[in-house]
């Protein structure tokens, strides 16, 4: 948790992985200040959320298959209790989750050192964890983990009592929480039209 999830945004970033949960704050602001273009964003949120989902299966699948990263119980607690929630409920961590997660690669992005990417990686991820909030792409292994331990949840309680709350609550949370007052006030938000492609 506290540890493994930093750690997995950390070599995502180091190595120039494509994570969608970042991608809804930083492609979204290079849209807006007019570097991207709407197409391009579509094309890389469609393109990470895929990707995302499919590695997260298959990670699931090979820890369920190994037998690590924790008992059955725990993992099918973590799944049930996440298919529990309201739908307002899982938006609002999905919202809050990302907040976090976009200004950890915002700050990251500002750093040239792999220890000052790491300091801003670790901090508002271990924040969100400690939390108890929720991220899309986590929630992809998770949850399937979880079911394949013996979590009673079905394929379609999780797509509609959390993947698609917690990812809405995602797209917010980093396009408009964590990038839009910096936009705002020290970008050109709604200032320039980006490029037609």
């Amino acid at each position: 948790g506290a540890f493994g999830l930093p750690f997995g945004l950390l070599m995502t970033i180091v190595t120039g992985g494509e994570l969608f949960t970042g991608n809804t704050a930083l492609v979204t602001a290079a849209v807006m200040e007019g570097k991207s273009s709407w197409k391009d964003l579509v094309k890389s949120w469609s393109a990470s959320f895929t990707g995302n989902f499919v590695g997260s299966i298959l990670l699931a699948y090979l820890a369920f298959q190994s037998g690590t990263l924790g008992n059955g119980p725990a993992a099918v607690a973590i799944a049930t209790g996440k298919c529990s929630l309201s739908w307002q409920t899982a938006f609002v961590r999905g919202l809050l989750c990302n907040w976090l997660i976009g200004m950890s690669v915002y700050m990251a992005s500002g750093c040239a050192s792999i220890a000052g990417k790491t300091i801003a990686v670790w901090f508002p991820v271990s924040a969100f964890v400690a939390l108890g909030l929720d991220n899309s792409v986590a929630n992809m292994f998770l949850i399937p983990l979880g079911m394949m331990r013996g979590a009673q949840v079905t394929i379609p309680q999780f797509l509609l009592k959390n993947l698609i709350p917690v990812t809405l609550g995602n797209i917010v949370g980093g396009a408009i929480c964590a990038m839009a007052p910096f936009g705002l006030t020290h970008g050109k938000w709604f200032n320039t039209k980006s490029p037609s492609k």
